[in-house]
């Protein structure tokens, strides 16, 4: 009898991060976009352009230099002229008044020594013009800044501090040396025929003129083995040699950046039941008997790469809903909604989260507004004659970003959702619902995680959830009807088992 050798029992590897070292890789946190304050200045200056004397006065001109004083009769033997060529030559420097001749000997002038510049062997002339320049700063850098139109929303959005008060109130002293800096950068802009000898001869006088806002892109990128560590990226804003001018600027977005930080709430656990609550049947793999496994589902949400699709109804979402990556699945998820909707809806309503700076992109209220229309086309191509309106509900007084963004916003006196949900429906359409929570760490950036859905039975229970609590935010009679949309008999079934 011969013993037959076992199988070996082996413990499964423990994870130790969210995600295996394998797939990590960069996860696109947030975009922001940060007003820059600055200011407009006059710059009176002068330009000097610079010139070149002739081939033969230089020539004559460095060997008078180079001998200090020397006869005619020298210069002519030393470089072959005759007398003509001889005359020709003294009448160019003696009429520019380059050259002093006396009893037959040459010496040059003050006019003359002063063009040779230190460390420049050839003679060069200097032809001096006022200009004028209106020119723009920030007032962090006192890097140079262009004045563009902003609308009503990227006015409002979240201003960069400033270091130091007195940056802004000495910064009239300070355009000098930034102005000499710049200069070449400036110098196109201010006369396009400028050329590279044409130089900042002196500045005389700077007067401050009117202040302005410009609008800093910035791009938080992290990684999937830690989401709530990012690195700031600024390069959709500007260059790297551009940035290395800019340092300051630099500072002030990583102030801003920190202010973003949160900590784990009593209530997160509470806001990812909220998830499992809208789409069981999609969460029922990663719950367990006490909610939501979040680790699990982050990394099936930053492992997921699958697109929305007909048969796909329900899609992860992992970062803002305003990365240009989630923005396209968002996007995709209401396309398919609202082909397939029977439904006239009366407003977008999007739950606002209670965290820093949420919402201060162009592209939210970018978002905001094309999903509206998009609602409208929907309405008009089902012949629902309904006014849209898109509505903030807010726990607390919004942001100046937010009020500019939503047509109305509705807010409620006490808690309704937990701090860090939120949640964007179009009844009948789409909806999309993430929690702004640290992941991993007990505090840092919060990772929104969540989904974004067109599944009817989702959007039934979306909706059931806001007008369940419609009298907290004070919806009207209108609104609150327009919030559950009749089901099929076939949805109706689905959403019973």
């Amino acid at each position: 009898m011969t013993d037959k050798p076992r199988d070996k029992l082996t413990m499964a590897p423990i994870r130790e991060g969210l995600i295996d070292e394998v797939e990590d890789g960069p996860l696109q946190l947030a975009i922001l976009d940060l007003s820059l304050p600055c200011r407009r200045f006059i710059v009176e200056h002068k330009v000097a352009d610079v010139g070149k004397v002739s081939v033969t006065a230089e020539f004559l001109l460095r060997f008078v230099r180079a001998m200090g004083s020397c006869t005619e009769e020298a210069v002519q033997s030393f470089f072959g002229y005759s007398r003509r060529e001889m005359a020709y030559v003294l009448h160019e420097v003696e009429d520019a008044n380059y050259v002093l001749r006396v009893d037959g000997r040459i010496s040059l002038t003050s006019t003359g020594l002063s063009l040779f510049r230190p460390g420049v062997e050839e003679p060069l002339i200097y032809e001096v013009e006022r200009k004028t320049a209106r020119v723009g700063f920030d007032m962090i850098s006192l890097a140079p800044a262009e004045k563009k139109f902003l609308s009503y929303f990227e006015r409002s959005l979240p201003e960069m501090p400033l270091a130091d008060a007195m940056q802004v109130s000495s910064a009239t002293e300070r355009v000098p040396s930034s102005f000499r800096r710049f200069y070449r950068e400036f110098a196109q802009k201010i006369d396009p025929t400028s050329t590279v000898r044409r130089a900042l001869y002196s500045i005389d006088n700077v007067v401050a003129e009117e202040r302005f806002s410009t609008l800093v892109r910035v791009r938080l990128v992290s990684t999937g083995l830690k989401p709530t560590l990012a690195d700031i990226d600024l390069s959709e804003w500007k260059s790297d040699y551009e940035l290395s001018d800019r340092e300051a600027v630099g500072r002030a977005v990583a102030e801003m950046v920190e202010r973003m930080s949160v900590a784990r709430r009593e209530d997160d656990g509470e806001a990812y039941q909220l998830l499992v609550q809208l789409a069981p049947e999609y969460f029922k793999e990663w719950t367990r008997r006490d909610g939501l496994s979040v680790g699990r589902f982050y990394r099936h949400a930053f492992t997921s790469h699958g697109d929305v699709r007909a048969d796909r109804r329900t899609v992860p979402i992992i970062g803002s809903l305003f990365t240009m990556e989630n923005a396209r699945r968002l996007f995709e998820v209401a396309n398919y909604g609202l082909r397939k909707t029977r439904h006239g809806a009366a407003a977008v309503y999007w739950v606002i989260p209670q965290v820093p700076l949420w919402g201060s992109t162009s592209i939210m209220a970018e978002a905001v507004e094309q999903f509206r229309e998009r609602v409208i086309r929907t309405n008009e191509d089902l012949a629902v004659r309904q006014n849209v309106e898109s509505i903030a509900l807010i726990a607390t007084r919004s942001e100046r970003w937010v009020r500019e963004a939503f047509t109305r916003e509705h807010g409620a006196d006490a808690k309704v959702f937990p701090g860090g949900f939120e949640m964007l429906l179009v009844p009948g359409a789409f909806v999309a619902a993430t929690i702004h929570a640290p992941i991993g760490p007990p505090s840092g950036l919060p990772v929104p995680l969540g989904f974004a859905s067109f599944d009817p039975r989702v959007l039934a229970r979306a909706g059931k959830l806001l007008e369940d609590n419609a009298v907290s935010f004070k919806l009207g009679d209108t609104l609150i009807r327009n919030l559950i949309a009749p089901l099929s008999p076939q949805e109706e079934e689905a959403t019973e088992s």
